[in-house]
């Protein structure tokens, strides 16, 4: 499944740009956030139930986001740069 592109039969929560832009808006500045509640706000802002397939894909946003340099990681909380 190839996750950057779009189409007819996938759900928009499935595209990892889009849930990585998402992801990112929840972050604020220099006030790092636990990775499970940095989902549930994702989960409460695009009022979407979390399942095991969008938290894979939520996980590759993250790891987009990181190689990208935009934010870092330590012991699961998540911090903009």
């Amino acid at each position: 499944m190839n996750f950057f592109t779009m189409n007819k039969y996938q759900s928009l929560e499935e595209n990892v740009l889009y849930d990585a832009k998402i992801l990112y808006s929840l972050l604020e500045e220099n006030e790092p956030q636990h990775i499970d509640e940095l989902f549930s706000n994702f989960s409460k802002k695009q009022d979407v139930v979390l399942n095991v397939s969008i938290e894979r894909v939520l996980f590759l946003a993250l790891s987009f986001l990181y190689a990208m340099g935009l934010i870092t990681s330590n012991s699961n909380m998540i911090k903009k740069v």
